[in-house]
């Protein structure tokens, strides 16, 4: 099964279910509630064995997650690999919908949630326990073309159309290492469809979202408040989608602009913001069996949009990029191979700071086999990533074999 293009108005509305890239064909169990309102409940179970030659545990960790290789210090000696398991990819929505209230327009609320939380503790049982996250929840007022959504959702910066995957899903293949960027923030959110009809499809998205960045001081640190929070202005962003279907191929693209606004010297410290910025674009193209798609940033200060390999100093410029084809051969069996690359201009920051960037450039690439059967899929993939720090280039790979059952 192909990669498939869910329509504007679908995204606007309800949001996506993203399963690494494909945006899902779920069964979408609706349970009908009183004065006409409707609840869809949707997900998915996803669980994956793997042995990790070599060690990410200096990014986001080992399992279902990993992301860059950690430092050369942190390598593995003799012993060069884990067997472990993971199961928090595991994902379940709860969209409820309400009938018209005003003329066309109607109320709809989701709330979303997945198993990223810490664990209750270490091994050797606290690591079977992982814990519920909230990843969305949001409010929209929408008559079909135009949604107004409040609440927690991704900022129009993030890659919507992310490589596929079976074993990295929430924390996509790329993610703050190869050229995937992009999270999630509160903030008001405005989807229009500009051409709601075929054959050409553009919707216009503009988002003002809560402020973020890493504390600039002990104080804030210890008050939970970024520097961004404490610019004491928002994110803005803004992004146009196109999309068009022909009679063998499928096409869609986007462009988006973010800009925000940090305080370097934090809470109660006089001093003036600086602005940071990023632009990108992404491109999908489904020619019968195959699929193309692919993003390409650049920016300055885009850490805590998952740039620059997830280092947060507001100095940092740097350009990322990925690319992904898949070719089904059967209605069941299919190939990915994805790579991508995060260069930090990290000559530039060590001009101008006089310090050498910790994570100076990082390649990421996977590979993945996968079967498919309505619901179930199942795959086996391989993952690496090379990373250039300042202490000298480590690199880490991933075997995995991963199921999903899609609710």
């Amino acid at each position: 099964m192909r990669t498939r293009m869910a329509s504007f108005s679908t995204f606007a509305v309800a949001g996506v279910l993203i399963l690494g890239g494909a945006r899902a064909a779920t069964a979408q169990q609706v349970v009908k509630l009183g004065e006409g309102e409707t609840l869809t409940i949707s997900g998915f179970i996803n669980g994956s064995l793997f042995n990790d030659r070599g060690s990410f545990a200096g990014g986001f960790g080992n399992g279902q997650n990993v992301a860059w290789a950690a430092a050369p210090a942190n390598q593995p000696g003799v012993n060069q690999g884990i067997v472990d398991g993971d199961v928090r990819n595991t994902r379940l929505n709860f969209t409820f919908n309400a009938p018209p209230v005003l003329g066309k327009w109607a109320p709809r609320a989701t709330l979303e949630g997945d198993f990223f939380g810490a664990f209750t503790s270490a091994p050797p049982f606290g690591d079977e326990q992982p814990q519920f996250r909230l990843r969305h929840a949001f409010v929209d007022f929408s008559n079909g073309r135009t949604t107004l959504r409040i609440g927690q959702f991704w900022a129009p910066f993030f890659n919507t159309d992310i490589p596929v995957s079976l074993t990295h899903i929430p924390f996509p293949v790329g993610l703050a290492s190869g050229g995937v960027v992009g999270w999630r923030f509160p903030g008001v959110f405005l989807y229009h469809d500009l051409t709601p009809t075929d054959p050409l499809k553009i919707q216009l998205q503009v988002a003002a979202m809560k402020g973020t960045g890493a504390p600039a001081s002990g104080r804030d640190t210890t008050n939970v408040i970024g520097s961004g929070e404490a610019s004491g202005a928002p994110q803005l962003e803004a992004r146009v989608n196109a999309a068009r279907k022909f009679a063998n191929v499928s096409w869609n693209g986007y462009v988006v602009y973010h800009t925000d606004w940090k305080d370097p010297n934090g809470t109660g410290v006089p001093g003036s913001n600086i602005t940071d910025w990023g632009v990108a674009t992404g491109q999908y193209v489904a020619v019968s069996g195959f699929t193309l798609h692919g993003n390409f940033y650049y920016g300055k200060g885009l850490g805590p949009q998952f740039g620059h390999i997830n280092q947060f100093q507001p100095q940092i410029r740097g350009w990322g990029a990925w690319a992904q084809a898949g070719y089904d051969f059967t209605s069941h069996w299919s190939v990915w191979a994805d790579y991508g690359m995060d260069q930090p201009d990290y000559a530039r920051f060590a001009r101008e700071t006089g310090v050498a960037l910790l994570r100076q450039l990082s390649h990421t690439g996977s590979a993945l086999l996968r079967f498919r059967a309505g619901r179930y899929a199942a795959g086996l993939e391989y993952f690496r990533n090379v990373t250039r720090w300042n202490s000298g280039i480590a690199s880490a790979d991933q075997y995995a074999l991963s199921v999903l059952y899609t609710l």
